[in-house]
């Protein structure tokens, strides 16, 4: 290679590092600095990628030659006669299933096998191309069967002739070769060296050309190989040359030809090697790959295609060899695939001879050039203008794609820059950004919970259904026993006589259990509530303290936070938030009166009937919710009577439009209109509840025919019906009056709304303690942001410093 070229490539590599150490700021600065989109970095690692590639050529000189052939063209005796050195065997004995790439050095060999799953994987894929059915993970080369394939494959003929002819005598026999010498494959991943005279044995060859057996090859060995590098010391000419010799077109598989166009399209220069001595016309498989095909950079096939025509010696006669030279020469031209500057013929085996190279004895029939200094030549002042000047154009095309994304992400950083970036402002920044975040999700989280405990509480009668369940547990307002009246009497008993005073047993009996139910009701009361307000107060906890660490799976992990986050709500909703006591008076105000009509006095005693009079509208109101399981006035009933029966009675003048409708209906079955219309009528009117009423009722008349009992049996039996009657009236009419869900609910709401209000308001007294508490917890919630703040500082100065590169870069 010259001084001029040598100097070109000095001056590209200096302007390709400028532009890389610019990229490799940014890509490994970008986290960091935060100023480029996802989309531009990725534009800058594409260019980045495509640089280190252009530098690497560069800075190593690297020029990758691409040796392709057909059958019998005598590619690697070419090959052979390329490199200098006879280690390729000659065709028609190869069958090389990967690309060899020949390099300048030491005289050795690499060969570098498949594992098994990446073989299994080509061969996989070798079913797939004439869709085998049924493949799945089970399907291996180790166990596929030979006899299905080729049932199915002869099948194909009639159902699919297209796919049939397309793999006939390629794919079909590369599997059935696989199948017969899968045994003999070598998969376990690792590297051969071969080295010196080893290159020349029988053994490393047959990597490339299989080993023969009696009636075939086996290809056992050269499937096996996953790549192949051959250096050898006699590459003088073109020491920074990477050869390849590729699969030919007539590969035995469409996943081969892929392989070779994937290698053609990477490659400086490719060189075609025909048969001109026999077969001087370029075949349709060479044009089709060439003239459809472009590299990476764009550039079509053919503007890289050097063409050598090699034995021809071949021909019959000087005549038909000059003949057979231009036929070819007149078929690059035809057919548009190269030049004619680029056309080269020859003999490589003459090559070989005439330079001592160990090969086949040639034969010269009649004068000819061997050709191959003069490809050789072509290809080194190719490479040293043309390809170079390709490189160029791409590193200057990088560059322009450069300016594009850093004009793109300057404008964006006018808006996402700082100017005045301090610790004082970045602290103010994050305080303000954190307390507009918090605000918002306070109050979402807090009304998320609010609906949530709607539904749990209210909506599905958390404290009903709950109370019910305790009632029914008979842990509370157990039935007396006789043990119970035994102990009465001896307490009460002050007569000398054998008579039991049962009444003042009963009064005794009921004065212990009505102070002992009443305690045993409000604890209950105050459980049930108490219970479910420290499950609401964790609840409440998470949620605001989920809103101030604005982390969605918070389970407590920040117990200081917590703990802050604990003490601001103690503060603003102290003086609302629930307490034993909260609910005495509705307890008081509701189920008073059953306690005492039911527990304090007995039954049909002037006491209960007092009671009554006294309290008559609270009984009516409770039997209003009673009234909504049971009959409209059972209550009243139970509570007078222990006779679960309605008190009610109908109203006059529905009565006696009931029965006159009743009468009617009976007196004119003849009149069917007539008919009709009272029976409607009567239907409405015996289904019309609102026609009932249980005021007014006579309560000397109910109790006076109570007998007062006066037996110990009898008093038993009446107490513990009152002590049933009571858990029944709480149960269904007390605990719905009293309506907990609606009354606990409503404190949350309260707790919840001064929280929300505090945040909102200004000025007062919430709102301050609010406000304080944030300008206390954001340091603590963003003591990582706080701490790194000097670190932000210096990267605010780097992506400064970035820009003004870029700028520079732009303007330059």
């Amino acid at each position: 290679m010259n001084n001029s070229f040598e100097e070109k490539c000095d001056k590209l590599i200096k302007q390709v590092n400028n532009q890389q150490n610019i990229l490799d700021v940014i890509l490994d600065k970008n986290n960091q600095l935060n100023i480029i989109s996802s989309s531009q970095i990725q534009d800058i690692a594409n260019i980045s990628n495509s640089n280190k590639k252009l530098l690497h050529k560069l800075e190593t000189r690297e020029f990758e030659i691409a040796i392709v052939g057909l059958e019998k063209a005598g590619k690697s005796t070419f090959a052979n006669a390329l490199i200098e050195n006879n280690i390729l065997p000659y065709a028609p004995e190869r069958c090389t299933f990967t690309s060899t790439r020949l390099t300048n050095g030491k005289d050795k060999a690499l060969v570098e096998f498949y594992t098994e799953a990446e073989f299994n994987n080509i061969f996989l894929n070798l079913l797939k191309e004439i869709e085998f059915p049924n493949i799945d993970s089970n399907t291996s080369y180790k166990n596929f069967n030979l006899q299905d394939f080729e049932s199915y494959f002869t099948q194909l003929e009639a159902k699919n002739p297209y796919l049939y002819r397309s793999h006939i005598g390629k794919t079909d026999e590369e599997i059935k070769d696989i199948i017969k010498y899968r045994e003999n494959l070598v998969l376990n991943g690792e590297t051969q060296e071969f080295s010196g005279n080893e290159l020349n044995t029988e053994d490393f060859k047959s990597y490339i050309k299989g080993q023969k057996t009696t009636d075939s090859t086996d290809t056992a060995r050269p499937r096996s190989v996953k790549s192949l590098t051959i250096e050898s010391s006699k590459l003088q000419q073109l020491k920074t040359a990477i050869i390849y010799d590729v699969p030919g077109f007539d590969s035995p598989t469409k996943i081969h030809i892929r392989q070779t166009a994937e290698r053609l399209k990477q490659a400086d220069a490719i060189i075609l090697v025909t048969n001109v001595g026999r077969n001087p016309s370029i075949q349709g498989t060479s044009l089709s790959v060439i003239n459809k095909n472009t590299d990476a950079d764009g550039i079509p096939l053919k503007d890289k295609l050097f063409v050598f025509g090699n034995q021809l010696d071949k021909a019959n006669s000087q005549q038909q060899a000059l003949s057979n030279e231009k036929i070819l020469i007149n078929d690059v031209k035809k057919y548009n695939i190269g030049e004619e500057k680029r056309v080269f013929v020859g003999s490589a085996l003459k090559y070989l001879n005439d330079n001592g190279i160990e090969a086949d004895e040639y034969r010269e029939h009649f004068p000819i050039e061997a050709g191959v200094t003069e490809l050789r030549a072509g290809l080194i002042e190719y490479y040293e203008n043309e390809r170079f000047d390709i490189l160029s154009h791409k590193i200057d095309k990088n560059q322009k794609l450069l300016k594009s994304v850093f004009e793109g992400v300057l404008k964006e950083s006018i808006n996402s820059i700082q100017v005045g970036f301090s610790e004082d402002s970045e602290k103010a920044r994050i305080t303000r950004h954190t307390y507009t975040l918090i605000e918002s999700s306070i109050e979402n989280n807090l009304n998320k919970l609010k609906a949530c405990l709607k539904k749990e509480i209210y909506e599905d009668k958390f404290f009903s259904d709950k109370f019910r369940a305790q009632i029914s547990s008979i842990e509370f307002f157990k039935p007396i026993t006789e043990s119970d009246i035994e102990q009465a009497l001896i307490n009460v008993d002050d007569s000398i006589t054998q008579d039991i005073p049962i009444q003042k047993i009963n009064y005794t009996i009921r004065k212990d259990l009505h102070n002992k139910f009443l305690n045993e009701f409000s604890i209950l009361i105050k459980n049930l509530t108490n219970e479910k307000t420290k499950e609401i107060e964790i609840r409440l906890l998470r949620s605001f303290t989920q809103a101030i660490t604005q982390n969605d799976k918070y389970l407590g992990m920040d117990q200081h936070i917590e703990k802050k986050c604990q003490e601001i709500i103690d503060k603003i909703t102290n003086d609302i938030s629930h307490n034993d006591d909260r609910f005495n008076y509705l307890i008081e105000r509701f189920s008073r009166d059953i306690f005492d009509i039911l527990i304090s006095y007995p039954l049909g005693s002037p006491d209960r009937k007092d009671k009554f009079d006294k309290a008559q509208q609270e009984f009516f109101y409770l039997d209003h919710f009673y009234s909504k399981e049971h009959s409209s006035g059972e209550l009243v009933g139970l509570v007078l009577a222990q006779e679960k029966k309605s008190m009610a009675k109908k109203l006059e003048n529905v009565v006696k439009i009931i029965d006159k409708a009743a009468r009617l209906t009976q007196q004119h079955s003849s009149l069917v209109s007539t008919l009709n219309e009272l029976k409607e009528l009567s239907e409405i009117f015996r289904t019309y509840e609102t026609n009932i009423s249980i005021t007014g009722i006579n309560v000397t008349e109910v109790v006076k025919n109570i007998k007062v009992n006066d037996t110990r049996e009898d008093l038993l039996f009446e107490i513990n019906m009152d002590i049933e009657s009571l858990r029944d009236i709480l149960s269904v009419a007390v605990i719905p009056a009293i309506n907990l869900e609606l009354a606990f609910l409503n404190g949350v709401d309260k707790q919840i709304k001064r929280l929300i209000t505090a945040k909102q308001e200004t000025g007062t007294k919430y709102s301050n303690m609010f406000d304080q508490f944030i300008s206390d917890i954001v340091p603590i919630v963003k003591k990582d942001e706080f701490d790194n703040i000097s670190e932000q500082i210096e990267r605010h100065k780097l992506r400064l410093d970035l820009i003004e590169q870029m700028k520079s870069y732009v303007s330059s």
